[in-house]
Formats: structure tokens, C-alpha cells, sequence
């Protein structure tokens, strides 16, 4: 969003700047505040639109965005009532665009789809427009110019006024820049690291611009809780990748660096050692030293738990197999003492039906009845979490990963730590037909997990490794098993009390939220104002991390 809203401001400014052109040269054009903040505001939104949100194109939009306002203040509180020219400067020609439309639109989205910088900056835009105040106070008292406000004419207005006038716009102008970088003050120095799920992406993908995973068409969750003092981020890993691929991209957007899936992994499962380098640009800038907080959404919650359980204990395999010299530090473990949470949304910790009852040859498909339009948009679900096979083996992709005795194995290779709280989130749009038995909600499910949610409600059987899957695993969120979404089986374990102390070492099991898979992200179709439900959760590991 944040990229379409600047591709518009570009498209207006280069509109205004046409027109101004018209009736004035670039030169005599650089006397004007307006001009001048309409120029950086051209620049800085260009450099959005092709780098996106890097900490220093928000820097240059902040100081941008900033000195528009103050341009939209000046030109409606103090040039109009003036001179009484509203309609020319607000409503006509280029002033349309440079005072009035451009600095709203500009607002708009600083204010709502782009990321704040910190409000150390806020000497920036005041230190801007002092030293363009004084220059011009200076070409006036030389008698260079006439102007080109009426409050620089020193000459005219006598020295004492000029510096209230001055006085009054560094006010102004610290108050604006106040106004568009405030933010809530730190709420914990827990950082809160965000990792999707199957099919999704993060802060390094250009989608997530448009419409990010956390939070989809409601707006950002990661923005929402950085903007009320939870500083939160999105990892970008291998949409289909393996639990322990994406754990090893994690790992080095963490830590900038590039990604290393270990030499023993990357020659067993046939593929590159090394992937892409966050050198220079890792998700965090301090992951050594930071307390921090793991939050995984549906295959999300397999690689936030591989993850921890590498970066504590490291992998044996890769340490007997690896020269010391060449081996990654996060195969060796040792780490991780600053792991403060880890917690699991609609995830399927021990598997999932959705995989295993097309396998079972027991289970009939053809005697359920699936209307046409559930059975036209599951296309959508299957070409999304379809693996995009380049000759890895088969083992090394989210799809083997979920499949029930895959995720039961799994789980036996990560512990449970004591320094550490557990919570899982499962989900459920299942209810109760007329007959007892489990149904999704169409109401709550999306029509692409319509068709999966039906069977899953209706599977009984026996994985190949010989699990029994009985009636308890019928509710389910279109895509994952609501028992599934609990504890890793035999980890300790307990139901959550709101009203009772969390303790490290045992995971809770929260209330089922009610929604379909996506729910926990927004909703697409079926919209949830989903916001309520991270402050909470931010909130409560913001409490459990000063205990």
C-alpha cells in the first residue's frame, strides 16, 4: 500500500512541478518552502517506490512529510487569512497540488501504511527549515529578495517581531515533526519476531508492501505494535520450504548474515549450501544481545520450534560433519539464553489431516458431496502450498514436514526449555451440524478451505506409521487440526488461566480462537479486526518478560 500511495504522489508532483514550470524556472522556484518540500517529497517517495521501506528512505520521507504539513499550516492558517487568496493557493493551478493534496495524501500515508523512524529525528525537519528560514531572512536583509512570505520581510517587519514570527514557526514545525514520527514509548526491550506459515512471505518481499501477511487488508499487525511501543518485525523464509530450511533463514536474517543450511544437510538433501546473504541488512540490528520473542503462524509455529531448539543446542550431525573452521555458529549452539517466548499460531505442531487422509485408501472422497464453488476455489489452496520441486529430496519441504508421523518425529528433536514460555493459539471454524457431527462454518471459513475443511471433518483413520486419527481430530480451521494446534504431544503442558501466573518450561494451551486458518492474520474475505488479539498477546509477553 505504502508503494501504490507514493507512485501516486509521484504521478501528482510531477503534475504540480508541469505546471509550475509554466510561470517560474527551477531557480526562481527554490526560494519557496513549498517548492522546496514538494521537491524532497518527489525524491524521497521515488526512492520508496523502488527500495520500499529502508530505514533511510523513511528518514528522508519523515523529514519530507514533515516540512509538507508545515506547508499545508502556513499556506491555510497564515498566507490565506492574509492575503485572502484561498481559492488560488488552496483550490487552483499548482497550489492544488502543492499545498493541499500532496501534503494530505503525503499524511496519509506516512501516518498509516508506511514504517515510523524513531523520534531522534525530529531535529531534522526543524534543523531543515531553520536553515532556510535564516537564509532567506538573510537575502531580505541584504535586499536580494522581497520575500517570498510575508514574515521573512525583516526590513518591514523590525527585528523583534521577525524573531517571534521565526519563534513561532520552529514551534510549528517541532510540533508537526512530533505529530508524524510520535510512537508510544517502548512498552518492553522484547522484540517480537513474526514468521509465517506455508504460501507466505515477509519484510524482505516486495508483496508484503502491498499487503502484508500479518494483517492483510485490516493493515499491518507488525506496524500496528511497533506504533504502540512493541518493536516487532516479519522474517521472510521459504514459502514451502522445510522446518529446518526456513530455521536456517531465520537464522541469518537474525543475525545478518547469509543463510548456511549446513554443509551435512545441503549435500543429503541435494541442494546449494548457501543461500541468499542479509549481510549489511539483517531483520534486527542487535539479535546478540536482545531479549526476543518467537511468533509463528501454521507451519510458521514447526520453524520457530526448530529454531530454537538449533540455536540452543546446536546440530550434532553438522558439528561432526563440518570443520570447526567453516562451520555456523548456529549449528554449535550455545545460544539463545535471550529467548524469551516462543508461541504458536494455528499451527499444525503435530501434523495435519489435510495431508494424510488423501493418502489413507480406506478414506472415500467420492462419498462426500462437495458443492461446485467450494470444489472451484480449493484450486487456490492447492497450487499455494504445492512445493516447488527442484530436486530436493523429498524430506526437505514443508509438505513432508506436516504429515502427522513426520511432525510426531519432528517434535521428538526439540525440546521443551525451562527458560523458556510456551503458548499455542489453535483455531477452529468447525461446528456442530444438525446430526452431531463437525462442519466448518461457511459464515467464518473461507470458500478456498471449504472443500478441505469438509473431509477433514469427516476423516477417521490410521497414518502409515500406524497413529490413530479418531473423531477428535474432526474440528479443524480449513487446513489445520484444532488438536493439532495445541501442545507438542507428551511435552509438558496445561490449559491457560488468565488468572494464574505462566510459568517457563510447559507450553499453555490458549482458548480456541473461532475463525478459519487465515483468521489469525486478518481474514481475506472474512475480515477480523485482528489487532486486539496481538496487543493483547504482545502485552502478555511483555508482562511474563519481567518476571
Amino acid at each position: 500500500m505504502a508503494r501504490i500511495l507514493n507512485l501516486a504522489i509521484v504521478i501528482l508532483e510531477l503534475i504540480a512541478f508541469v505546471r509550475v514550470r509554466k510561470t517560474r524556472s527551477l531557480k526562481e522556484s527554490l526560494i519557496f518552502y513549498t517548492q522546496i518540500s514538494n521537491i524532497l517529497t518527489l525524491f524521497s517517495s521515488v526512492l520508496l517506490v523502488i527500495l520500499g521501506q529502508r530505514y533511510f528512505v523513511e528518514v528522508f520521507r519523515f523529514l519530507s512529510v514533515s516540512m509538507l504539513v508545515m506547508t499545508f499550516f502556513v499556506t491555510a492558517c497564515i498566507l490565506v487569512p492574509l492575503s485572502g487568496r484561498g481559492r488560488e493557493l488552496l483550490f487552483s493551478g499548482s497550489g492544488l497540488f502543492h499545498h493541499l493534496i500532496i501534503p494530505v495524501l503525503s499524511a496519509i500515508s506516512f501516518l498509516f501504511a508506511e514504517d515510523r523512524v524513531s523520534l531522534v529525528w525530529i531535529w531534522l525537519p526543524v534543523t531543515v527549515t531553520l536553515i532556510y528560514g535564516l537564509i532567506m531572512l538573510y537575502l531580505n536583509a541584504s535586499g536580494v529578495i522581497d520575500g517570498p512570505y510575508p514574515f521573512f520581510r525583516i526590513k518591514k517587519l523590525g527585528v523583534r517581531l521577525t524573531v517571534l514570527y521565526m519563534a513561532g514557526l520552529m514551534i510549528a514545525v517541532g510540533f508537526f515533526s512530533i505529530a508524524m514520527g510520535f510512537r508510544r514509548s517502548s512498552q518492553t526491550d522484547t522484540k517480537y519476531i513474526f514468521v509465517h506459515g506455508l504460501a507466505g512471505w515477509g519484510s524482505y518481499d516486495t508483496i508484503n508492501e502491498f499487503m502484508p501477511y500479518w494483517g492483510l487488508t485490516g493493515g499491518s499487525i507488525v506496524r500496528y505494535l511497533n506504533n504502540r511501543g512493541f518493536e516487532s518485525y516479519a522474517a521472510s523464509v521459504d514459502p514451502t520450504g522445510s522446518a529446518w530450511d526456513r530455521a536456517c533463514e531465520l537464522y541469518a536474517q537474525l543475525a545478518g548474515t547469509r543463510v548456511d543450511y549446513g554443509a551435512v544437510h545441503s549435500q543429503k538433501a541435494g541442494h546449494e549450501r548457501f543461500g541468499t546473504d542479509y549481510t549489511g541488512r539483517a531483520l534486527i540490528n542487535d539479535f546478540d544481545s536482545s531479549r526476543f520473542a518467537l511468533i509463528g503462524h501454521s507451519f510458521g509455529g514447526a520453524t520457530i520450534r526448530l529454531f530454537s531448539e538449533i540455536l540452543k543446542n546446536g546440530s550434532e550431525e553438522e558439528r561432526a560433519g563440518t570443520d570447526e573452521s567453516d562451520i555456523s555458529p548456529f549449528f554449535m549452539g550455545g545460544n539463545g539464553d535471550n529467548l524469551v517466548a516462543v508461541v504458536t499460531l494455528a499451527a499444525p505442531t503435530n501434523g495435519t489431516t489435510a495431508y494424510d487422509m488423501y493418502e489413507d485408501d480406506t478414506f472415500d472422497l467420492s462419498a462426500i458431496s462437495i458443492p461446485d464453488e467450494y470444489e472451484k476455489n480449493s484450486d487456490a489452496v492447492s497450487k499455494g502450498t504445492k512445493p516447488d520441486l527442484d530436486g530436493r529430496a523429498d524430506y526437505d519441504y514443508a509438505s513432508y514436514d506436516m504429515h502427522i508421523d513426520n511432525a510426531l518425529a519432528l517434535n521428538e528433536k526439540i525440546s521443551t526449555f525451562d527458560d523458556v514460555y510456551y503458548f499455542a493459539y489453535p483455531c477452529s471454524s468447525s461446528i456442530e451440524d444438525a446430526d452431531g457431527n463437525q462442519t466448518p462454518d461457511p459464515a467464518i471459513t473461507e470458500n478456498m478451505f471449504m472443500k478441505g475443511a469438509i473431509y477433514m471433518s469427516r476423516y477417521t483413520g490410521t497414518t502409515k506409521g500406524g497413529f490413530v486419527i479418531d473423531q477428535s481430530w474432526q474440528s479443524n480451521d480449513g487446513l489445520v487440526n484444532e488438536i493439532s494446534a495445541g501442545a507438542p504431544f507428551g511435552a509438558p503442558q496445561e490449559k491457560y488461566e488468565a488468572n494464574s501466573p505462566a510459568l517457563p518450561g510447559r507450553w499453555y494451551v490458549m482458548p480456541t480462537f473461532t475463525g478459519d486458518h487465515m483468521s489469525l492474520q486478518g481474514g481475506l474475505t472474512k475480515r477480523i479486526n485482528i489487532k486486539p488479539f496481538y496487543l493483547t498477546l504482545a502485552n502478555l509477553i511483555a508482562e511474563i518478560s519481567v518476571e
